[in-house]
């Protein structure tokens, strides 16, 4: 019996459940890509940074090399400060790294959500499989009951906990993984904050 059969005869809900993987795969690539991208271009500028300690060779090293990188934006805060003011300072550069991290969280709310509701639509699905199963059996109560129909039916109905349960697994391996990534940026980012503040305020 071939996938495809599977899916047919899980019923109605089954196909929500594969929309619901296609929406995990699209979230799931797009995170990975925008990690990946994120951590090259925050290496690259750490790297054109690394031999500058002079504040203003620091200024002229991130306007060459911004790339999109979160980190930029959270050094521009500390190499182009208004203010001498230390506080001010790291309340800029804190703000400035919240709204990075905004943005990199978007999408695994879904991710967590999908990962949640999918094996609840596959026993919601297997539910209503098995109400069915009954109702065909007491339909047929004064006949005697196929023992065939009914293991047939009791079987078609538990595909939509199997497909609930695999898409949530699934979401959920990769939901954790792309948080440690995330996280590993965010560390990063801190320490390379704390690193750089500390460098400024020595050369000035």
């Amino acid at each position: 019996m071939t996938a495809l059969s599977l899916l047919l005869r899980g019923g109605i809900l089954m196909y929500l459940l594969l929309l619901i993987s296609i929406a995990v795969i699209a979230i799931v690539i797009e995170k990975y890509r925008q990690i990946i991208r994120i951590k090259k271009s925050n290496q690259l500028l750490l790297d054109a940074l690394a031999p500058h300690n002079s504040l203003t060779t620091l200024r002229e090293t991130l306007k060459k090399h911004t790339l999109g990188s979160p980190l930029s934006t959270m050094f521009d805060k500390l190499f182009n400060a208004a203010t001498d003011d230390p506080d001010l300072i790291s309340q800029s550069m804190e703000a400035a790294a919240q709204g990075e991290i905004h943005t990199l969280e978007k999408g695994l709310g879904w991710l967590s959500t999908f990962a949640a509701i999918a094996p609840l639509i596959g026993f919601l699905g297997t539910v209503l499989g098995m109400v069915r199963v009954f109702m065909n059996i007491q339909s047929h109560s004064s006949g005697g009951v196929d023992i065939s129909m009914l293991a047939g039916g009791i079987w078609e109905a538990l595909l939509t906990t199997i497909g609930g349960l695999v898409v949530g697994i699934i979401a959920i391996i990769f939901y954790n993984d792309i948080v440690q990534n995330l996280e590993n940026i965010v560390k990063t980012m801190q320490e390379k904050g704390i690193e750089y503040t500390i460098r400024v305020r020595s050369a000035q």
